[in-house]
């Protein structure tokens, strides 16, 4: 797995969060959260973004089903 596909990964994994920084920041401006949250929210998003790009580049190399059996005919019968 190249770089750029580690970084994308761990930036579409960030997404879905991400959003809700905005929603905490408007809610804070209404006085229904404290400021503090917004904050803490993006720290941990990028937290865990820096630990999906470590995890991925750490991740042992599983065997695809798709691959060609190996050779001598020891694959599972289908």
């Amino acid at each position: 797995m190249t770089r750029r596909d580690r970084i994308r990964y761990a930036v579409v994994s960030v997404l879905p969060t991400l959003l809700t920084v905005p929603l905490c920041a408007a809610l804070a401006a209404a006085g229904a959260l404290p400021w503090s949250v917004a904050p803490a929210v993006a720290a941990a998003l990028a937290v865990q973004g820096v630990v999906t790009y470590l995890r991925l580049r750490l991740r042992p190399r599983l065997p695809s089903r798709f691959t060609s059996p190996p050779p001598g005919g020891s694959a599972p019968r289908r």
